[in-house]
């Protein structure tokens, strides 16, 4: 008895010493994060030290593309949602409440979260509201997450099932680009652009699994999940690769940004389809993604594409009409913009 009482006790010490260098160092987070005011309380009533995504229950995995939605309907509840009802109809996002009339081709578009529409209801997506502005069908290939070239790949996909006459792509400055050089999304693989033999491809999902399984702590996420709380642990696991769910782990072959946007103008560009790139500034990278955004138009016209930049018509509107009715006014604009090669 005499053992497991010092066992117990030494159990209780080194528990306490533990908790006690956690608690101080939660508090130094805490006031070095401070700005002029202090306001993050969350270092001391969260106990979750590691930032998990959720996993959607609309998104699966699929061998080619990565992850794909499923059919079926959904309502999020998770923080920013607010219940956002999903509907998704043969692989892409649809608003039920609405069916347009006119004879004219669909259009199809693609890109990540902002075009699927995260944190809305089906009938609140910019795709949507520019189906009714048209009334004429609007595709909604988005899904969140997505990278240009994986969303170029469903482009392709979604063409073999039915003709369009149209297809937009969408890219998010300063977030959708770099997305590219990433092997997974939260727990699932997707194709990364890589650089091999002098010229850029993109990895199958297979390829994309292999590097996971080589970051040890991603490969085997019962080890960090046993210290969630620590945020002295996080530190470690973040130089190991794990952020909570290892959601954005860089090919070690991966292309540059340049590159791979070199590569994405060139597959969009063979698509046998009137297409179009749309560049969305999303307001706070106003006035710093200018670079990135003429980088876009000059490979997009080197290769004929049509550009529609949101930037020039935005810039101007008031920020309180923006974060008031933003999808209303993208979907304003591009169907302006369409309107001469929508036909």
């Amino acid at each position: 008895m005499g053992f497991y009482k010092t066992l117990l006790i030494t159990l209780i010490a080194l528990c306490g010493f533990f908790l006690s260098i956690e608690l101080f160092y939660r508090t130094w987070l805490y006031f070095r994060n401070c700005d002029e005011v202090c306001y993050n309380t969350a270092f001391f009533t969260k106990l979750d030290a590691l930032n998990r995504n959720p996993v959607y229950g609309f998104l699966a995995a699929d061998p080619i593309l990565g992850y794909s939605p499923v059919d079926g309907t959904f309502v999020v509840r998770e923080p920013g949602w607010n219940g956002a009802e999903i509907t998704i109809r043969q692989g892409v996002r649809i608003n039920p409440n609405f069916v347009p009339t006119s004879p004219d081709g669909p259009i199809l578009v693609v890109g990540g979260s902002f075009v699927f529409g995260d944190w809305v209801s089906d009938d609140e997506t910019w795709p949507a509201i520019l189906e009714r502005r048209l009334n004429r069908r609007v595709v909604n290939g988005g899904v969140s997450g997505y990278g240009p070239v994986q969303a170029v790949l469903r482009a392709d996909h979604l063409l073999k099932v039915q003709p369009y006459s149209l297809v937009i792509l969408s890219i998010l400055i300063v977030g959708d680009l770099p997305r590219d050089r990433y092997v997974n999304f939260s727990r699932f693989y997707r194709p990364a652009v890589i650089r091999e033999d002098g010229k850029p491809r993109h990895t199958t999902v297979e390829e994309s699994g292999r590097i996971v399984s080589e970051t040890f702590a991603c490969a085997h996420p019962w080890i960090p999940e046993l210290f969630f709380w620590s945020h002295i642990a996080k530190r470690f696991l973040l130089k190991l690769g794990y952020d909570g769910r290892c959601n954005s782990i860089t090919h070690p072959k991966a292309a540059t940004v340049d590159e791979s946007l070199e590569y994405l103008i060139e597959r969009f560009a063979a698509l046998p389809v009137s297409k179009a790139i749309l560049i969305q500034d999303p307001r706070y990278s106003f006035g710093f993604s200018i670079d990135e955004a003429r980088k876009i138009r000059d490979a997009a016209n080197h290769h004929g594409v049509r550009v529609i930049d949101i930037y020039d018509s935005l810039r101007n509107t008031p920020l309180i009409k923006i974060l008031k009715n933003g999808n209303e006014v993208f979907a304003d604009l591009i169907a302006r913009e369409i309107a001469p090669i929508a036909q």
